[in-house]
């Protein structure tokens, strides 16, 4: 017996509200027509406004104050060993460039660097071995500004006697004045070897220096010790030089940088943003 399927119809639910559409605002047309009328009202009262026939003249700066039009070139000639070179960091981006880069940046003044820098040399080696070549290099370059920064590490590794240190050390600053060219000697970074073993012979070295520069009486002569400087800051902050350690005798990226930035401290101390400029009257330096 075949049964007939009944189609059973869906229970209804309760029937859902549908809310009614927002009522629509009447246009306030009277509005439009009270801005329309207070823009010509305007556009009439800026016509009858006089007219400038020149604009207001801005109030003059003073001279020292005024910025250059265009900025200022100087050759920076860095003379020095490994560590002046920027050893250990991936880029040779050494303490020196780092100080004028950023020393470009913030002045009226561009500095190019020229690195004749020597890795694994010494002033004493080319004052012997190659004479002329210093004053070659300044014939070529003719730089405003000579940095000398031997590393003093290789001149205590080969015994080099501090009176012919200083001596070579003399001749590179009096060739560069005698080339009108600003003096600055610059100590390198602090590493593990001038950190430890070698730290009192490094010392005397710089004392040696620094006293044989003074006493050329020159003002175009210029020592910054950045080694004294970061070992001072390594303390005060409680570091050391693992923290900057590239190898033993040179610094990673963030030592130079470190270097870098004490060295900015000392030119900005010491030149203000002003270019970096020979004096024609040196009289008594330091």
């Amino acid at each position: 017996m075949r049964r007939h399927r009944t189609q059973q119809a869906m229970p209804r639910g309760p029937a859902r509200s549908i809310a009614p559409p927002a009522p629509r605002r009447p246009f306030l047309w009277w509005t439009h027509l009270a801005v329309a009328a207070a823009g010509a009202a305007a556009g009439w009262a800026l016509g009858r406004l006089p007219v400038l026939a020149q604009p207001p003249s801005l109030p003059t700066l003073p001279h020292e104050l005024a910025l250059s039009p265009r900025l200022r070139q100087e050759t920076v000639m860095v003379v020095g060993g490994s560590m002046a070179h920027g050893w250990a960091d991936p880029h040779d981006n050494s303490f020196i460039k780092r100080a004028f880069a950023e020393l470009s940046g913030s002045t009226n003044t561009r500095y190019q660097v020229v690195d004749r820098t020597i890795v694994g040399g010494t002033a004493a080696e080319l004052a012997k071995q190659r004479p002329n070549a210093l004053a070659q290099w300044l014939a070529h370059d003719r730089p405003q500004v000579v940095v000398i920064s031997w590393g003093l590490l290789d001149d205590i590794s080969k015994k080099t006697p501090l009176n012919t240190f200083t001596a070579a050390i003399r001749s590179e600053i009096e060739q560069a004045l005698a080339a009108k060219a600003v003096v600055i000697l610059a100590t390198p970074p602090v590493v593990r070897a001038s950190a430890t073993v070698d730290k009192a012979v490094q010392q005397r070295m710089i004392a040696r220096e620094f006293a044989m520069a003074r006493s050329l009486h020159n003002r175009n002569v210029y020592p910054f010790d950045v080694w004294a400087q970061m070992l001072g800051y390594m303390q005060a902050h409680h570091e050391t030089f693992w923290k900057y350690y590239g190898d033993n005798w040179h610094p990673n990226s963030a030592g130079h940088a470190l270097a870098g930035k004490l060295l900015y401290n000392d030119l900005v101390a010491t030149f203000g943003t002003s270019p970096i400029a020979y004096r024609s009257d040196p009289g008594r330096g330091a």
